[in-house]
């Protein structure tokens, strides 16, 4: 139940404050966020860091990563669609975006349908959230040269989190 009350609510901030007009220049970056979430569920699939916790009436964990890409569509629209233009704001507009989504999952963690393995912490995820909005707005503004970087940044994070790799 929590995941739907949480996922309506992404739609409705979605629905509410995403820039909708303009979601062809964003589809790019969503298309790199899902990715990137789907590797990451692929290549740690015997190693998870962090998991989703399927919980009534959503039993299956499939169906929890789909509530995911509608969350992240949410995330791009809102958070690129009113990126700031003066640098100052834009740093301040990434740190909330990486305040909410580290108490995201603070919440999901305190309701247990959340869970860190293999020594992840919340830390972590604060970080790693630093690392994944600077990336998104990146990719929005240069695409290919952030997959390109995206790429080592990787390797690096599967070693550092001794993720093996079959």
């Amino acid at each position: 139940m929590a995941e739907i009350i949480g996922v309506s609510s992404w739609v409705f901030a979605g629905i509410r404050w995403g820039d909708w007009r303009n979601w062809r220049s964003y589809y790019g970056t969503i298309l790199y966020f899902i990715l990137g979430d789907v590797l990451y569920y692929y290549v740690s699939y015997n190693h998870r860091l962090w998991s989703l916790i399927p919980t009534w009436p959503l039993k299956n964990e499939l169906t929890c990563i789909a509530g995911e890409f509608i969350v992240f569509t949410s995330t791009i629209l809102i958070f690129l669609g009113r990126y700031p233009a003066h640098r100052l704001l834009s740093a301040w507009w990434t740190a909330l975006w990486v305040i909410i989504y580290t108490a995201n999952e603070w919440i999901l963690l305190k309701i247990g349908t959340f869970r860190y393995e293999h020594g992840w912490t919340l830390f972590h995820s604060f970080l790693f959230n630093i690392l994944l909005f600077t990336l998104l707005r990146l990719h929005h503004k240069k695409p290919v040269f952030t997959i390109l970087i995206s790429i080592p940044i990787s390797i690096l994070l599967i070693y550092l989190n001794s993720i093996p790799i079959k």
